[in-house]
């Protein structure tokens, strides 16, 4: 700068001094003599936060749902639409973008193959414009997960956007694990528990679908075990959409989980209605019973059912919903549990990464005294499945394991 005339000597030597001028003051008002070293400095005592805190903040408390309509599909007495599962993840998406305008929607082929590779985006960049457009909200991506999911978090953290960003699948998270875990994961507590990070993470889960060992995770495991993460896991088209309002009304990062079973299937959604939510803290008793508390999500659901349907015991079935720790609906479990006196948790993927070794962790501390056996599982294999149709069938979990695992709790049942 001095080279190109901007400043001269005793204009550097000036803003130096402001420099370390204004960091003296800042340390001053920070800094004491330390009583017990001669010569040193500590922090002011006083000015430690409250070792309570440790917790407080990694997510918000959920009070920008409050004047929102809350409306349980279980509940509704109205018309109903037939649509497909994946109809309805881009209908509200629709929904959504027409009436906020700060939602942006990042991702690999979001903004072409008519919705992306499953139609999960159908018509949303002709309506909303894509890169093409200086205004386009529909942004396709390069293959570069920590790059634009880093661009995600960064929108989010603006406070002028709202992103929507989608992994093609979830096992590229560990491509952006940096900007996923230690940034936007903890982004809310390292900035004092109360700055938004409102940030919409859509994957599915494709078991089942041949793609391979790197293109089919169930990833709902590793962000429950991950900090500051809300986690949503529908298992119907219309449970999507109040989860899907939900998340996008959040000030937390949400990981949507999908599954490629449920995208093709007929479902059907509330007549007229794309607004409501399902928030924190609901769950779903989807058969009621008195031998089992079965509890699962996503595909599983269905399988469960299917399962308990075949084997005569008198499961009661739970659908999540919400996954994370924070948004679980213990009151559900709990009531089921005490009922039953037993339970098993039914998921899919591979063990090592398994959402249920958590789950049955923190059952078994809050229910321990109406427990009758130790909570048990259904999972996949250790290993991740791979491309191949007979291992891929291995590795994973279908209705056959949960029915095995309900025969198994019948004879549990005769000897108790």
């Amino acid at each position: 700068m001095i080279k190109l005339g901007l400043i001269d000597e005793a204009g550097v030597a000036a803003v130096r001094e402001q420099a370390q001028t204004a960091m003296a003051a800042a340390t001053a008002e920070l800094l004491e003599a330390d009583p017990e070293q001669a010569g040193k400095r500590r922090i002011r005592p006083e000015l430690w936060p409250d070792p309570g805190f440790v917790d407080v903040g990694l997510r918000g408390d959920a009070s920008e749902l409050d004047g929102l309509t809350v409306a349980d599909p279980l509940d509704h007495t109205g018309g109903w639409v037939d649509t497909k599962f994946v109809d309805a993840v881009a209908a509200v998406m629709d929904r959504r973008m027409a009436e906020d305008p700060r939602i942006v929607v990042l991702g690999e082929d979001v903004h072409r193959l008519n919705g992306g590779t499953n139609g999960a985006t159908k018509g949303l960049a002709k309506k909303y414009g894509d890169q093409t457009s200086e205004t386009g909200r529909i942004l396709g991506t390069p293959i570069s997960e920590n790059a634009f999911f880093g661009l995600g978090g960064g929108l989010a953290l603006d406070g002028r956007y709202r992103p929507v960003v989608e992994f093609m699948y979830p096992d590229f998270m560990w491509v952006a694990a940096d900007q996923v875990f230690n940034q936007v994961g903890k982004a809310r507590h390292m900035f004092g528990g109360d700055n938004p990070v409102p940030l919409v993470l859509r994957t599915k889960v494709a078991m089942g679908s041949g793609y391979g060992s790197q293109h089919l995770m169930d990833p709902a495991g590793i962000f429950a075990t991950a900090p500051g993460w809300r986690i949503v896991a529908p298992s119907s088209a219309a449970d999507y959409v109040g989860l899907m309002n939900a998340a996008l009304a959040l000030q937390d990062p949400v990981l949507v989980i999908e599954h490629v079973d449920l995208y093709g299937t007929a479902d059907r959604v509330p007549e007229g209605d794309l607004d409501y939510i399902l928030p924190p803290g609901r769950a779903a008793v989807r058969r009621t019973g008195s031998d089992v508390t079965v509890i699962s999500y996503l595909s599983m659901v269905k399988a469960s059912l299917d399962a308990i349907e075949q084997t005569g015991v008198d499961g009661e079935l739970i659908d999540l919903r919400w996954l994370d720790r924070a948004s679980l609906d213990w009151e559900t479990i709990g009531t089921s549990i005490r009922k039953t006196n037993a339970v098993l948790i039914v998921e899919q993927g591979a063990r090592g990464t398994s959402y249920g070794a958590w789950l049955s962790d923190a059952i078994q501390r809050r229910f321990f005294d109406w427990l009758d056996q130790p909570v048990q599982r259904v999972t996949g294999s250790e290993a991740s499945p791979s491309i191949s149709k007979v291992l891929e069938r291995a590795a994973i979990a279908r209705t056959e394991e949960v029915v095995a695992a309900l025969e198994g709790e019948r004879r549990g049942m005769g000897a108790r």
